[in-house]
């Protein structure tokens, strides 16, 4: 899955993705914040992505029906409709009947990969290596400080004025230090290398020159690829003493989350009627109260433990089947296990209520993302919680 690009550099991913494949574009922002990217081909072909950038969209089959009729009426050849967000089931279906391609971040990262576009994404998503970086360490619960995570980001700012100075001291930053401000490093001779007349002077200008050429292979986008493995390092010591006070522990020691990129996406955000606190893990089987479940045949459970508090002032009904699980465009509701469920009360949470619940999924073992989604109007939020261990448990005597 690519990572959750900002909605305006979203949609220009997407041109510029087109742009790589072929395509003549232009953008078309529209008065509901949806966006229309508007492709034209050398063999007059005419295309239209009609994007919806925020991770809390959720196209309907309205739009579908709208967005065909569009394309009907415009000879539209290519029709694609792509967010960050998520597609409604009766969206899917229309998409099928009338040939609408759908992309979604998943179906995204295919694209990149089989295309081999990772240059193309990577202008969106080089810079923010470092935060890339800070995020994936604070999933498996790694406290990383503030001030650190500044004085790294800080580091590359230092590296390129330092740089410059060195390059104004040798006649100017031409030559091959190139106009993206020196994030690769520079190859052959330089002149300020060569020799100069006179022992401990030819010295130095060797030093200088030496010292000249590795500040011009560095840059603010180079200096957190240097820093990020030794924070790293550090975090995995980190894990091997404080994992049981955050919540670390066997993830990290076994790959993460089994091998799956696991990600939410919310329906609301801060006037959600459902606050949705989350962590999740793949495996092979679970122990439930004694009782082990295994997987069915090429498949691994995924399962999602919640802290979910109900904000609204009345009974909210939030249960395991308004939930679902996208691999790869493909959607999975919960897997029952015999015997046990994580969900008691059938999902009615009172008003103020908090409550601990899990569910669990079956989903292709050669899965590498999973997006869990809600299918019914109520507005949730979820927001990942490394310290939240992903365990299906049930206490004695509950049902």
């Amino acid at each position: 899955m690519i990572p959750e690009l900002d909605p305006d550099e979203f949609v220009s991913f997407l041109a510029d993705l087109w742009d790589a494949r072929g395509w003549e574009t232009s953008v078309r922002e529209r008065a509901d914040e949806t966006h229309f990217v508007i492709g034209k081909r050398g063999d007059g072909k005419r295309g239209v992505i009609y994007v919806f950038p925020t991770t809390t969209a959720t196209v309907t089959e309205r739009h579908l029906k709208q967005f065909v009729g569009f394309c009907r009426k415009r000879g539209v050849d290519v029709a694609v409709v792509a967010t960050q967000g998520a597609f409604a089931e009766g969206a899917r279906r229309i998409a099928g009947q009338r040939s609408v391609h759908l992309l979604d971040r998943s179906a995204l990262a295919n694209t990149v990969e089989e295309g081999g576009f990772e240059d193309v994404l990577g202008e969106y998503t080089e810079a923010s290596g470092l935060d890339a970086a800070v995020e994936k360490l604070e999933e498996f619960g790694v406290p990383v400080p503030a001030a650190l995570v500044e004085r790294v980001a800080g580091a590359g700012a230092a590296i390129d004025s330092i740089r410059e100075r060195f390059d104004r001291g040798d006649g100017g930053a031409g030559g091959e230090s190139g106009s993206d401000g020196g994030s690769r490093a520079v190859g052959g001779t330089d002149p300020a290398d060569g020799p100069s007349p006179g022992g401990s002077g030819e010295s130095n200008r060797g030093h200088f020159g030496a010292l000249t050429s590795h500040l011009r292979g560095l840059s603010s986008r180079s200096i957190p690829a240097v820093v990020i493995p030794l924070v790293l390092v550090v975090a995995f010591v980190l894990g091997a003493t404080m994992g049981p006070a955050v919540g670390l522990g066997s993830p990290l020691a076994s790959g993460g989350d089994g091998g799956t990129d696991v990600s939410a996406v919310s329906t609301a955000g801060a006037n959600a009627t459902v606050d949705v606190r989350w962590n999740a893990k793949t495996t092979d089987s679970l122990t439930v109260n004694g009782t082990t479940y295994d997987a069915p045949s090429e498949q691994k459970f995924l399962l999602v433990r919640m802290n979910v508090t109900n904000r609204d002032g009345a009974p909210t009904q939030f249960g395991q089947s308004a939930l679902v699980v996208d691999v790869a465009g493909e959607r999975y509701a919960h897997q029952p296990l015999d015997g046990v469920t994580g969900f008691p009360s059938a999902g009615l949470f009172e008003p103020g209520e908090t409550r601990e619940v899990w569910t669990v999924f079956s989903v292709p073992e050669n899965g590498t993302s999973a997006t869990l989604l809600t299918t019914d109007e109520t507005g949730v939020r979820f927001v990942r919680d490394p310290s939240l261990a992903p365990e299906a448990t049930v206490e004695s005597g509950s049902d």
